[in-house]
């Protein structure tokens, strides 16, 4: 009988043989007598299922059965037996405590324990009269048991009243203004969980409003469950501070919450962990006027010794602590980070020290001096890179060299020379002209530099103390030269650029490039020019032909990852890109002559003019710790106008390749309904849709995986004669659509993932209306081998 679905069957087969021979491996050697091997967890919900999270009620059981690879077998436990078996070799060592994963044997004892905890977080959640039961289910022949957990809820209770009591009325003020943001409302289901967190969220909102000692042990909640039909009433409550009481030694007396305001920032940029304390520091007092200079001045006073080798004011802008201003943790917490992101200091400390009593010291108004300590990272370094290359097939080898310096202008400005070099061994066609390799068995070679500096700040004529500290601006000036030699052609290519990056807020950032400009100048060889004023893909015919693009690029981009909690979130990324406007507007305006082919130039190099937009959007479903579900679309279009006819190629869209619709190679796919099997040029379009689905999970440790699925394509605006049948039509787009799926292998090391993401085509629009699905016609010789570095998306 066929079977449908499976590519190339014998092998398959073969696979899912072994597959079946291992799980059928008893996995219950080795127990003693009366033991049993645990298989199974099972949970029975009597009611109010979507009320209780599963997976947290699993979170209390105290045993788990071993593992299963894919769902299928349990390896590791095989592992581990296959290693107690026969002598007592390194390899089997290694097999059983490396690989392999001790039987976990059924014990009632701790399924009595993971019960009542299993309670115990049931009746938090507002179920007091909830009961947990448990139970096994015994396979004695094959030595197996199932754990049986037995849940009856009951009915829930809810909440009917809330009252605060709060003897401290100033604190009462800031608490009662922040109710509407309160995680414990009247009619919610009692939840001692969300109970704890909200202590937690009324202790940082006082910790932010100058209420510098507070902690969440003097927020208490007094429950009374008398107060109805599974009802409670709930009161919550906050102590005030005990201190010992100066007119009686011995005794305590309680008072209300001091305010803690700060007094004076003082800022060592020359902090070393083991210099002499003693030093006599000289001080340069800062006065600073931010947003406005109507506004009170704040002061800072910088420590130093010798000539203070950094512009006091870059330091200045990465406070975020101001003198007068009352306590703000918050505050403190974007200072930590503005100077993470300064990259000139290795080691930032933040203390403060509470003054004695003075004329402006009183119980409930106290005074704060603010310490900061920076730790200077070594200015220069460099950094050495080696790479192997695999462009189309094409062998290479290439080498970076990089040095930095993190202050080159003494305001933390970040200054990066990178040289690069690469040499690759491409086939020559007849339109070369060149037969011999250039080095050993290579014939292309190219090399080039590119150095860039990252201002800490807007490189503008305007004070930066008018804008907002948490902004966080950034100014990138960037230039470079690479130069191509090529057996059809030599090719410069320079560029220029200069883009504003700034936060809005924690979520929401924007990038503006004001200029990039980008120089291609080609000089093909006799017989390859020859060859292209034969060619009538345009779009080929430009990647080998002078061009200038000059554009402006505008970039939102919204994150909203909580990276120490466990929540779904959403990453989006939109762009705005245009080229070619002012430089046209300045050839209309001083009515400059056009060259011979109609075109306007500049440097006698014709410039392109387009428009182009693109949307990536992502959703992350966390669920569990690391396991993911994650959705991502890709939207994009890019329309040519006046003084350019197609889209430039690097600017077109393309897809397949490590990143996205990874069932057929880089730029192979395209566009819309287009086949051509022999043709192997780059693909590239004017529209762009894309989808992916992709599962994550882990295997073991470091070693993880996932499943993909990919759709979509790229599509021309206009018909072209190169690519017949590649034009988007709103009635033919759904049938052009191409899909792929895979499973993918990931090497996660924290700081490095190495990435292997085999695919298959399973509908593919190159193919004859009606033969698009592929799925039952698969060969393992079908599979497109990615690899990656980093995750796709």
């Amino acid at each position: 009988m066929e079977l449908p679905f499976i590519p190339n069957k014998k092998p398959c087969l073969l696979i899912i043989a072994v597959v079946l021979i291992i799980s059928s491996c008893s996995t219950s050697r080795h127990l003693k007598d009366g033991q049993l091997l645990l298989t199974k967890n099972d949970i029975r919900l009597q009611k109010d299922r979507q009320k209780i999270d599963m997976d947290e009620v699993r979170g209390y059981i105290r045993q788990t059965p071993n593992k299963k690879l894919f769902g299928l077998f349990r390896f590791k436990l095989w592992a581990y037996q296959k290693g107690m078996r026969g002598k007592d070799t390194k390899f089997n060592r290694w097999l059983k405590n490396t690989v392999g994963e001790k039987p976990v044997i059924y014990d009632s004892i701790l399924a009595r324990e993971s019960a009542r905890d299993i309670q115990f977080y049931i009746q938090n959640l507002g179920y007091f009269n909830a009961q947990v039961t448990y139970d096994s289910k015994i396979r004695k022949k094959k030595n197996k048991a199932a754990a049986v957990y037995t849940i009856k809820p009951r009915t829930p209770y809810t909440i009917q009243k809330i009252d605060h009591a709060i003897p401290d009325a100033r604190l009462a003020s800031f608490v009662y203004s922040d109710t509407a943001y309160s995680l414990i409302n009247e009619g919610d289901r009692y939840n001692a969980f969300t109970m704890d967190d909200e202590r937690t969220r009324i202790t940082t909102y006082l910790n932010n409003h100058g209420y510098y000692k507070f902690t969440t042990d003097y927020i208490f909640y007094e429950v009374d469950s008398t107060a109805g039909d599974h009802a409670v009433d709930m009161t919550l409550n906050i102590e005030n501070v005990t201190i010992p009481d100066l007119d009686n030694p011995g005794k305590f007396i309680k008072t209300g919450h001091p305010r803690y305001f700060i007094n004076n920032v003082y800022i060592n940029p020359q902090y070393g962990a083991f210099k002499s304390r003693n030093v006599a520091y000289d001080t340069i007092i800062e006065e600073i006027h931010q947003i406005s200079p109507g506004r009170p001045a704040n002061y800072y006073y910088i420590l130093h010794k010798g000539p203070l080798k950094i512009n006091p004011r870059t330091i200045t802008q990465s406070v975020f602590i101001e003198n007068n201003d009352a306590f703000n943790l918050e505050d403190v917490q974007q200072t930590y980070r503005k100077f993470a992101n300064l990259n000139i200091f290795d080691y930032t400390s933040i203390q403060f020290s509470e003054l004695e009593k003075d004329t402006l010291w009183t119980n409930d108004r106290r005074k704060l001096d603010c310490r900061i300590r920076l730790s200077r990272a070594p200015l220069m370094a460099y950094s050495i890179e080696a790479e192997g290359t695999n462009k189309g097939g094409d062998l290479g080898l290439g080498g970076i060299l990089t040095y930095y310096n993190r202050n080159i202008f003494r305001g933390g400005e970040t200054f990066r020379l990178r040289l690069n070099g690469a040499i690759e061994a491409q086939g020559v066609s007849s339109s070369s002209g060149e037969d011999d390799a250039k080095f050993l068995f290579f014939n292309t070679y190219e090399y080039g530099v590119n150095a860039s500096i990252t201002f800490p700040r807007f490189l503008i004529p305007i004070s930066q103390e008018r804008f907002p500290k948490y902004f966080k601006p950034v100014t990138t000036v960037n230039t470079g030269i690479n130069y191509q030699n090529r057996p059809n052609y030599r090719r410069y290519i320079a560029n220029l650029s200069f883009t504003y990056d700034w936060n809005e807020s924690e979520t929401k950032r924007h990038i503006l490039t004001l200029a990039d400009l980008n120089l291609v100048k080609v000089f093909p060889t006799p017989e390859f020019k020859k060859e292209l004023a034969e060619v009538q893909n345009e779009r080929l015919r430009d990647q080998y032909t002078d061009h200038l693009i000059s554009a402006t690029r505008y970039s939102f981009v919204f994150n909203n990852q909580d990276l120490r909690k466990m929540n779904n979130f959403i990453f989006f990324r939109g762009n705005l890109e245009s080229s070619g406007n002012i430089l046209n507007l300045a050839n209309n305006v001083l009515a400059t002559p056009k060259d011979p082919e109609g075109y306007h130039t500049l440097f006698n190099i014709r410039y392109t003019q387009y428009v182009r937009t693109d949307i990536d959007f992502r959703y992350y479903f966390m669920l569990q710790p690391e396991y993911s579900l994650v959705f991502r679309t890709l939207l994009g279009l890019g329309i040519p106008y006046g003084n350019t006819d197609v889209l430039p190629f690097e600017k077109g869209f393309y897809l397949g390749g490590a990143n996205g619709m990874r069932g057929w190679r880089f730029r192979s796919l395209g566009p819309g309904g287009y086949s051509s099997p022999d043709d192997e040029l780059d693909r590239s379009g004017d529209l762009q849709i894309e989808a992916n689905l992709e599962y994550r999970f882990p295997i073991y440790k470091f070693f993880k995986a996932a499943l993909f699925l990919d759709a979509g394509n790229i599509w021309l605006l206009n018909p072209n004669k190169t690519y017949p049948d590649g034009e988007f039509r709103s009635n033919k787009f759904l049938s052009q659509m191409a899909m792929d799926a895979g499973i993918g292998f990931r090497f996660d090391f924290n700081f490095f993932v190495f990435r292997m993401d085999p695919a298959v085509k399973l509908r593919n629009p190159a193919m004859p209306a009606g033969e698009r699905w592929t799925a039952d016609r698969l060969q393992i010789a079908d599979i497109i081998w990615n690899f990656g570095i980093g995750y796709p998306f």
